[in-house]
């Protein structure tokens, strides 16, 4: 950036000349990292019954409908068949693990995993406290 600015201006330089640089092959190749490089990507496990490996997700932002402005989605992998269910954004993990004892356990029994995009701490949370409300 030095370099440029010795002898050009306009406006937005800075921003384009970034833009140039993060583009730039050989600047990303020997560009130091700050975070450890990740692993490959595993796949998921095949699932080889329903509702053994299911995913959680929220749709948030809604408007306040009956006292509800967010919807638990929860998918199974191997059916693909969903359930949603109304919560409010600001759900705590006990009232989580409530409704996953109302809506999911009583129909499918436990799941071997639940996938979120969340941090790995919401599942172990979820599944703790459901382990805590079905006493096992």
């Amino acid at each position: 950036m030095e370099l440029v600015a010795r002898n050009y201006w306009w406006l937005g330089v800075m921003k384009e000349v970034e833009k140039y640089v993060d583009g730039y092959n050989a600047c990303q190749h020997y560009k130091n990292r700050s975070e450890a490089l990740v692993g490959k990507l595993m796949p998921n496990a095949i699932p080889e019954k329903p509702w053994s490996h299911i995913s959680a997700d929220f749709i948030t932002k809604l408007p306040l409908a009956q006292g509800y402005n967010a919807i638990l989605v929860v998918c199974d992998y191997f059916s693909k068949i969903a359930h949603f269910i109304a919560t409010i954004e600001k759900t705590l993990v006990e009232e989580l693990a409530r409704l996953f004892r109302d809506h999911m356990w009583k129909l499918h029994s436990l799941p071997e995993s639940i996938i979120s995009d969340r941090e790995m701490q919401f599942v172990v949370g979820i599944i703790r406290e459901l382990n805590k409300l079905l006493e096992i």
